[in-house]
């Protein structure tokens, strides 16, 4: 387990440019949640303005109903928001084992060459990604009927919420859980089309490394809003930067695990076809070399002349 660590730590130390895929993906996921909570606020307004004959506007009263109305349209935008999160991490995910890939075979690492080994596999990225999106919605609905369930009294509930390491641990299970159940898949994801299926070890060793990374993310997660917090700002544009520095910080865990995986893919593709490269030994030259010997320490061996 040690030496796979080494790997992916030398990988992530000694090539900046492995950071760039995930980096980009954090940053485009905080531009999205920022364009969507001022798309929300636009929807809100234009459900509370009620516009008169006259040509003026005037603000209605029932902020409720025009929030109401609102949902019917952000609920959907939600969803895709989400979505397009999940892609924008996949693709970074494929981005990073093209770019691994390129640095183990010794060549530099060409960005364009790597958006376009992306293409090929482009609905293979998609369909994980639904995947990913079904798996959390399956979990998310067992935390819905498990939270409403009346086995869970009330006590338990304020008892989950007032202790924050359970709700760690419980996160860092569930972490576990997804990886799993998707692990396979990505790492199909980053073989070639036909490649054979993930072994155990890899499994295990690829829950670790999921497991250990989302760790770590949880911790800067906590420390960088305990800082954050503390920062006082004097305009927008300072706090975007703040926002931005936040998310690449959040993310290395990210990019660690995603070089992790590149290299899993990678290597046990490669010992498989090297072990499959070996001529195999048929059972009848077994036998016959057997016999051979048997005759050798029977007889000792030939008189050289």
């Amino acid at each position: 387990m040690k030496e796979p660590w080494q790997k992916a730590f030398g990988l992530f130390r000694g090539h900046i440019v492995l950071w760039v895929p995930c980096s980009a993906a954090g940053i485009l996921m905080l531009a999205l949640g920022r364009l969507q909570s001022a798309g929300i606020r636009s929807l809100i307004r234009f459900f509370s303005t009620q516009h008169s004959v006259l040509g003026g506007e005037v603000q209605s009263g029932d902020y409720f109903e025009a929030l109401h109305r609102a949902m019917f349209v952000i609920y959907p935008l939600g969803l895709v928001k989400q979505f397009l999160d999940v892609l924008f991490f996949v693709v970074a995910l494929v981005f990073t084992k093209n770019l691994v890939q390129s640095i183990l075979e010794e060549q530099k690492p060409d960005m364009h060459s790597a958006v376009r080994g992306i293409l090929p596999r482009f609905g293979e990225v998609l369909l994980f990604s639904v995947k990913y999106m079904a798996v959390m919605a399956v979990f998310a609905g067992i935390l819905i009927l498990f939270g409403s369930s009346p086995i869970t009294s009330d006590r338990f509930h304020e008892f989950l919420l007032s202790k924050k390491y359970l709700l760690y641990a419980f996160s860092l299970v569930s972490e576990g859980c997804l990886a799993w159940l998707l692990l396979p898949a990505a790492i199909r994801l980053l073989r070639p089309q036909g490649s054979s299926v993930i072994s155990t070890r890899a499994r295990e060793m690829g829950i670790v490394f999921a497991v250990a990374t989302s760790a770590a993310a949880l911790a800067l997660g906590f420390l960088t809003g305990k800082i954050e917090s503390e920062i006082r700002l004097d305009n927008q544009g300072e706090g975007l930067v703040v926002a931005v520095v936040n998310t690449v910080i959040i993310n290395v865990p990210q990019i660690l695990l995603y070089i992790a995986l590149a290299l899993m893919a990678i290597e046990e593709l490669n010992d498989e076809t090297s072990h499959s490269a070996e001529p195999e030994i048929s059972w009848s030259s077994r036998f016959s070399d057997w016999v051979r010997r048997g005759r050798e320490w029977r007889n000792g061996p030939a008189d050289e002349n």
